[in-house]
């Protein structure tokens, strides 16, 4: 299916093959989505081979980089940011914690629960890994130039607060 969309490009962002119009075939947002894909598993790589971390840690990346990035977290809160399951995020936690690169402690305003804390070699790990991502992201963003780097960032922004279709997100909730 293909559904046109009349937008002139930026002059500024050179594309050999763009006519300036938008096309909205499926093939186009199957390789968009690819796109976002492959840019998440290269970005999650730089952050994994920059901690020195051996072996990966793969998926628990995202949990070192959020407390990074936010803070320490309650595990509910986590579980909520990165949408994943109890148990993926239980084994992903349970590993962190062996590697000694996470410490749980009881909550000051609720014994209940448990906030998430990098320990000083979680931190010292995942700010290596924030800085190969911002060195290249830096890199990319000079190369593409602030009119392509705002309009990715609205694209991801809205792909982020869910805008899209729900139905397109199966299992939410969970």
């Amino acid at each position: 299916m293909t559904v046109p969309v009349n937008r002139s490009l930026s002059p500024s962002i050179p594309s050999p093959d763009a006519d300036g119009r938008l096309y909205l075939r499926d093939s186009e947002l199957d390789q968009g989505a690819a796109l976002i894909r492959a840019a998440a598993r290269r970005l999650a790589a730089l952050s994994n081979s920059s901690s020195g971390s051996d072996p990966p840690l793969d998926g628990a990346v995202d949990i070192l980089v959020e407390i990074f990035d936010i803070g320490p977290q309650d595990v509910t809160s986590l579980r909520a940011r990165l949408n994943i399951p109890k148990q993926t995020l239980a084994r992903y936690l349970n590993e962190l914690e062996a590697r000694g690169l996470i410490t749980r402690e009881r909550d000051r305003l609720d014994g209940r629960r448990r906030r998430i804390l990098l320990t000083p070699e979680g931190d010292r790990m995942t700010r290596q890994g924030a800085e190969a991502r911002r060195a290249a992201m830096r890199e990319v963003f000079l190369l593409c130039g602030p009119d392509a780097v705002t309009g990715a960032r609205r694209v991801l922004a809205e792909i982020a607060r869910g805008q899209m279709n729900r139905s397109s997100f199966p299992g939410r909730g969970r």
